[in-house]
C-alpha cells in the first residue's frame, strides 16, 4: 500500500491526535475519518469517493475544543444517522474551561535553548490571562522570570505577557473551551452536543464503547475511567469505577451504579472492547487497566440477541465499515458499524450482537461501498451469516440486493 500524498498533507500539523474512528457520518457508504484531538477540537474529515476534506467547521465540531481522548460512533437515537461519542477529562480536576473564559496553553521556546517551553494560563477576574503556575515552577524553568519580579506578590499579580516580558514574542497558543465527555447527535450535515450525566463527568473518561448492553433494542455505552499519574499539584482523579449509561433510544441516558451494573474498578482504565466472548448472544466486556489486571466482565442479565457475521470481498473479508440495523416489517432498529479500531486503543468484535426485543425478519445491510442488502432472518435464530457483493457465496444466500455499490474517484 503507497502513502497517500494528499491525505498526509491535510493531516499535517493536525495536532496531538489521542483517538480516531472512521464512521460513515453521511450514509453515502464511504467511511469518514473523525479525530479527537489533545489541547485541541474534534475533527471530521469526509470521505468524497475515496478523497478526504476536512469538514469540522461545517459540522459543528471545530468550536468544541477540548482535553478530548477516546472517540466512536454508535446511533443513540434510532435514526441510522451515526452520532459521536467522545471522551474528555470531566469536572472533577482543577482545571476550568468555557467558551467565555478556556483553559489556555501558551508555548514557545522562551530561553532560546532550543526546546519548546509550555506554560498553562487561565483568566482571573481583573488581571485577564495569567500563568497557572506559582512562582518556583515558573523560575526553575525559566530563570529570566526571577529577574523580573521583586516579589511573590509581584508575579502573582502580573499578566503572562508581563511574566514572558520580550519572550512573548514567540508565543503560540491554544485553547480549551470544554472539559465535558460528550455526546454528539447527528442532525443531518451538523453535530448538536450533548454532555453526558454527571456521573460521567466525575473522571477523566477514555475508552468509549458502544452496545445494546441489556438487548432493549437501544445502545448503550461504556466509559473507562480515571487518571493516576497526574503532576505533584493535583490529587488522582480516580472517582469513576468504569460507568455503564443506558440509552433510551431518544439520546438520553440512565446512569448505572457498579452495583447495578456489575462494573467495579478502581484502576486507571484505558482501553476497552465490547464483545460476546462464551457466544451465548450477549455482549460482554474487557477493560484493561494501567498496571493492573485486566477486567473481564461476562454479561448475564441481557436479552440474547441475533449475532451477525459479515463475509466481505476480497481484502475486506470482515465487511469492516459497513452498518447493519435489524427490520421487523415497516421499522429498523438502530445502526450498528463494524470498525477496525475506535474508542482509545481498542477494537469492538466484528461480529456485533444486534438486539432483539421482538424476533427480526431481515438484516439490513449498507456495505463499504454504498452497496445495500437486505437478508431474511430465519424464524428462532440466534445468530446469522450474510455475504456481501463480492464475497465468495455472494449468490448462495437469501439476499436481496437493494442498491449497487459507488465506487471511488480513480
Amino acid at each position: 500500500m503507497q502513502p497517500d500524498p494528499e491525505a498526509n498533507r491535510l493531516l499535517a500539523g493536525i495536532g496531538l491526535v489521542a483517538g480516531a474512528c472512521w464512521t460513515d457520518v453521511d450514509g453515502d457508504g464511504f467511511s469518514d475519518l473523525v479525530v479527537a484531538c489533545e489541547w485541541g477540537p474534534l475533527r471530521i474529515f469526509r470521505n468524497h469517493r475515496g478523497v478526504l476534506h476536512d469538514e469540522s467547521s461545517a459540522w459543528g465540531l471545530a468550536a468544541h475544543t477540548g482535553l478530548w481522548t477516546g472517540i466512536t460512533a454508535g446511533d443513540f437515537d434510532g435514526d441510522g444517522r451515526m452520532d459521536l461519542v467522545a471522551g474528555n477529562w470531566g469536572l472533577n480536576s482543577p482545571y476550568r474551561a468555557s467558551p467565555a473564559e478556556p483553559l489556555e496553553l501558551l508555548y514557545g521556546d522562551y530561553d532560546d535553548n532550543g526546546l519548546v517551553d509550555v506554560l498553562e494560563a487561565y483568566q482571573v477576574p481583573g488581571l485577564g490571562l495569567a500563568p497557572r503556575r506559582d512562582f518556583d515552577t515558573i523560575a526553575s524553568a525559566l530563570p529570566f522570570v526571577r529577574h523580573r519580579f521583586a516579589s511573590r506578590r509581584a508575579y502573582a499579580q502580573a499578566s503572562w505577557s508581563e511574566v514572558l516580558g520580550p519572550a512573548k514574542a514567540h508565543t503560540r497558543r491554544l485553547a480549551v473551551t470544554t472539559l465535558l465527555t460528550t455526546v454528539f447527535m447527528n442532525r443531518g450535515g451538523r453535530f448538536e452536543a450533548v454532555a453526558l450525566p454527571a456521573q460521567a463527568q466525575w473522571a477523566p473518561v477514555y475508552g468509549v464503547g458502544v452496545a445494546d448492553l441489556d438487548g432493549d433494542g437501544f445502545e448503550d455505552l461504556f466509559l473507562s475511567q480515571n487518571l493516576h499519574a497526574t503532576r505533584p499539584d493535583f490529587t488522582r482523579m480516580d472517582a469513576g469505577r468504569g460507568l455503564v449509561l443506558r440509552g433510551d433510544g431518544k439520546g438520553g441516558w440512565a446512569v448505572l451504579s457498579g452495583q447495578e451494573s456489575g462494573v467495579l474498578l478502581y484502576g486507571e482504565q484505558r482501553g476497552c472492547a465490547l464483545a460476546d466472548f462464551d457466544a451465548d448472544g450477549r455482549t460482554d466486556l474487557a477493560v484493561a487497566q494501567n498496571g493492573a489486571l485486566t477486567g473481564l466482565f461476562r454479561n448475564l442479565g441481557a436479552r440474547p440477541g441475533l449475532r451477525v457475521r459479515l463475509v466481505g470481498p476480497v481484502g475486506n473479508p470482515e465487511g469492516v465499515g459497513a452498518q447493519l440495523r435489524l427490520r421487523w416489517g415497516d421499522r429498523l432498529g438502530p445502526a450498528r458499524e463494524l470498525h477496525a479500531g475506535s474508542g482509545y486503543g481498542s477494537q469492538d468484535s466484528l461480529i456485533p450482537v444486534l438486539a432483539t426485543p421482538e424476533p427480526p425478519d431481515h438484516v439490513w445491510v449498507r456495505w463499504s461501498g454504498g452497496a445495500e442488502t437486505e437478508t431474511m432472518v430465519p424464524p428462532g435464530a440466534t445468530g446469522i451469516t450474510v455475504h456481501g457483493p463480492g464475497s465468495a457465496l455472494e449468490n448462495s444466500v437469501p439476499s436481496r440486493l437493494l442498491s449497487q455499490p459507488r465506487l471511488p474517484r480513480p
